[in-house]
């Protein structure tokens, strides 16, 4: 395509000493853009246009206006065979076109330019899309908000979404985002990575290789191609089967306590086991490659075994010696001739106490198959556990290691992640889960009825006293567990009265005499840095190594990010069976909450969805609903399009740019800084400003 193609040829023109009105009259009568100003000799000078006529105003009807006074100068002139996308980066809106001859030809409107060259940019998106449609690899890409914006037909077949429904949605919404999201934030291309789909006809491995997207050095979004190596995937499994079959036969082989033979039809030895090596005294390597016969001459053997199995056609079984069991056992192929025997070897003085060390085996395996699957049963039964992080599943594991002994255990963790949780987990699975479990916060409780609170008191102890005295928390935990929560906040001077009752297993009520025998477990937990205020005398060193038996660290929500989101659902589950109501969480409110640092940690999310539950009368959950502090330590965030409902796209498109030409000229101060900021040209500029204005929408300056 060429400028002579899309060009509005023109055979008039204008002097530089005709009056202005002509020229107008001229443009208005020929419907044309602007005209040519050529000298006497026929050289283009000068160009006027509509918008220079518009912009000079009434002056053009001045008798005295001449078309030079009003014509732009110097031009720039197009030829004929030049190539419009040149014609697009140069200043101006219409441009002279000249011929071979460098005579006026005619004029070329860059807004035709513009739509030509659309045109042919939509011809080549087009045939693209052909493409990656014929490719058998699923690609979608996404742009730097998480939004899809290319997804092929390989990619509807794999998600077994629409191309209708995925275009313009959050990644999140179509499939798990596996990774792809990561990449918008490091700019790390992640290969080789399989992903495992599962269909109603059964399962499908994909090869994935995600990459970021750069522009100008920017990275502006991320790609992810998917392709099928299922078949790939079962041969190499197979393969790996079957390597990994026979090298459990050999173990299998090398493994038997019996002496194992391996031989072909005719009797020669193709393998044998250490054990046979063992109880022959014949070293294996000695009778490889040899016949059976060798072994009788040998005197190992005082028959031929596997003349017994050919002649027999099934397994043989001899006592040889008085002490050997012998059994040959026929291997035969598809056409049922015997290809292989295999002599087993036993000898029967060591039988019995292999019978019994068998036993033993047997009882010891069923034994640990029992307490691990009492300890799957366990982890997947905690009431008030939600979890899928690794290091959480590792914690909960050995809290229920820890509830099977009867040790002090010290609880570490930031306010809110669930120390409570897990010492009730821990009585809950331990030999005392039928008796009580007190919990006693050390901090809620005033110094001065520390002692009366924990140990109780005798009838009359002291004014006010209950008449028939007190049971202490020590006693109301006998023959079950005392959760001394906050024990970092204990004054010191109850502390050694504290290690006393913990290390007799004993208490002295208020006012009494006889010390009374407790059954009580001690699990403690404390958010405060108990070495530090060991070394500071701010609490005992002999009580901190008395309930620091084993110690027990929760980590903080912001540590394992991968329990955020399950949590959040759980808390809306919550809620919803509560008050009785159902709301939606949009997907970039959890991206909120990933990038959020969490202080108050499951405590504060709990509360952070409870509070959005019951406060926002709308049916989904966004982000413009979330409490400002969420967004104040977010670190390197792009500045993002929130849309909160739906609307015309050219609408939409009109509003955020009367937004950002509001926001540019209210901080640069004028329409051309404005214009350089948002690196367009200020004419740009006004005329938008003027097309906002007729359709109603107003730009703020101030």
């Amino acid at each position: 395509m060429l400028v002579k193609d899309i060009m509005t040829p023109i055979g008039i023109s204008l002097r530089p000493d005709q009056p202005a009105q002509e020229a107008w009259r001229l443009i208005k009568q020929h419907k044309v853009a602007g005209l040519p100003v050529l000298n006497s000799e026929e050289k283009i000078i000068g160009l006027i246009t509509r918008n220079d006529i518009i912009e000079w105003g009434p002056k053009v009807f001045m008798e005295t206006t001449a078309a030079a006074d009003i014509m732009q100068s110097p031009v720039h002139t197009i030829g004929e065979d030049d190539s419009p996308t040149d014609v697009w980066t140069l200043h101006g809106q219409v441009f002279p076109v000249v011929n071979q001859d460098c005579r006026f030809s005619g004029l070329l409107e860059k807004d035709k330019v513009g739509s030509e060259l659309l045109n042919k940019a939509s011809w080549i998106l087009l045939q693209v899309d052909t493409i990656l449609d014929s490719v058998n690899n699923g690609i979608i890409a996404i742009n730097n908000d998480g939004e899809i914006r290319l997804y092929n037909q390989a990619a509807q077949k794999i998600t077994r979404r629409s191309k209708n429904y995925a275009m313009g949605r959050h990644l999140s919404e179509v499939i798990i985002p596996q990774g792809l999201l990561d990449i918008l934030k490091d700019g790390k291309s992640r290969k080789d990575y399989k992903l495992s789909i599962t269909y109603t006809k059964g399962n499908r491995i994909y090869l994935t290789n995600r990459s970021p997207i750069y522009e100008n050095g920017q990275i502006v979004g991320a790609v992810a191609i998917f392709q099928d190596i299922s078949e790939v995937e079962l041969i190499s499994q197979e393969l790996n089967s079957v390597k990994q079959l026979n090298k459990k036969l050999e173990l299998i082989i090398e493994s038997s306590y019996d002496g194992i033979i391996i031989t072909n039809a005719q009797g020669l030895i193709i393998k044998a086991n250490q054990a046979h090596e063992r109880i022959t005294g014949i070293p294996s390597s000695q009778i490889h490659d040899r016949n059976m016969n060798y072994l009788i001459e040998k005197k190992v053997y005082a028959h031929s075994i596997v003349k017994a199995v050919l002649q027999a056609g099934e397994p043989v079984t001899v006592v040889e010696k008085d002490h050997f069991l012998i059994t040959g056992s026929p291997v035969r192929n598809h056409d049922g001739e015997i290809e292989r025997i295999v002599v087993n070897i036993r000898d029967l003085t060591e039988l019995n106490e292999l019978r019994e060390q068998l036993e033993q085996t047997k009882e010891l395996s069923e034994r640990y198959q029992d307490e691990l699957n009492q300890l799957r049963g366990r982890l997947l039964n905690q009431q008030g556990l939600i979890f899928n992080s690794p290091k959480m599943r590792e914690l909960l594991q050995a809290a229920i290691r820890l509830a099977i002994v009867d040790t002090t255990v010290l609880i570490l963790g930031e306010s809110g992640v669930g120390k409570e949780v897990f010492a009730r987990t821990i009585h809950n699975n331990s030999k005392r889960k039928n008796g009580p479990f007190i919990t006693v916060n050390c901090g809620a409780i005033p110094e001065n009825l520390l002692e009366s609170e924990m140990f109780g008191y005798e009838r009359g102890a002291f004014t006010g006293a209950n008449r028939e005295g007190k049971a202490g928390m020590f006693e109301l935990a006998n023959n079950g567990t005392l959760f001394l929560d906050e024990i970092g906040d204990l004054p010191t001077g109850f502390q050694v009265k504290l290690l006393r009752a913990i290390q007799e297993r004993e208490v002295l009520r208020v006012g009494g005499s006889k010390p009374k025998p407790v059954n009580v477990r001690i699990l403690a937990a404390t958010n405060r840095d108990l070495e530090t205020m060991v070394r500071e005398g701010q609490f005992r060193e002999d009580l901190y190594f008395r309930i620091n038996v084993v110690p027990l660290n929760i980590c903080s929500l912001r540590e394992r990010k991968e329990d955020i989101i399950p949590l959040a659902y759980a808390f809306k589950h919550k809620y919803e069976e509560q008050y009785g109501i159902r709301k939606k969480i949009n997907p970039r409110v959890f991206d909120a909450f990933l990038h959020y640092h969490w202080p108050g940690n499951v405590r504060e999310l709990d509360n952070m969805i409870e509070r959005l539950m019951v406060t926002i009368t709308d049916d989904e959950i966004t982000v413009s609903h979330l409490p400002a502090h969420v967004f104040e330590n977010l670190e390197h965030q792009q500045p993002e399009v929130y849309v909160k409902g739906i609307m015309p796209l050219k609408s939409a498109v009109m509003e955020v740019e009367r937004q950002l030409i509001s926001a540019a000229i209210k901080e640069c101060g004028s329409a051309n800084r404005a214009a350089r900021a948002l690196k367009v040209d200020q004419s740009t500029i006004v005329r938008k400003i003027s097309r906002l204005k007729s359709c109603g929408l107003a730009i703020s300056e101030s």
